[in-house]
């Protein structure tokens, strides 16, 4: 039986990504292993090095441990609760998706090269 087009509806399927993912952030406990292939063989940060531990601590109101984690985390979270938000009110972006997803790469690009760079330089 096909679901009723409301529920199949890129809207729905943003909200129910969106709020799943900001469920696990506020329930979960922030993991204690790390996987990251990037850091494993070159012993570097990648850009995404922290987010996870840094939206569980967010969701756990913990603002300053999840910018010790990564900077730009609460970004992050804002973008995933404008998801949730935007999804369940069926709106769709005032802007274009894709530049801020190309603003976004290039943003957390930045912040990689600067996480790598900054040991270096002292």
């Amino acid at each position: 039986m096909p679901l009723p087009s409301r529920l199949s509806s890129p809207y729905a399927l943003q909200a129910l990504f969106c709020g799943a993912a900001l469920a696990f952030f506020i329930t979960a406990a922030p993991p204690a292993w790390l996987f990251c292939p990037f850091r494993s063989i070159t012993e570097l940060p990648c850009p995404l090095c922290g987010m996870t531990r840094a939206l569980c601590a967010l969701g756990h109101g913990e603002l300053s441990a999840a910018v010790r984690l990564h900077a730009l985390s609460p970004l992050v979270f804002a973008l995933f609760l404008w998801g949730l938000v935007s999804g369940l009110a069926h709106r769709s972006a005032p802007f274009s998706q894709a530049r801020l997803f190309h603003s976004l790469l290039l943003l957390f690009g930045l912040y990689g090269a600067w996480r790598i760079l900054c040991p270096v330089f002292g």
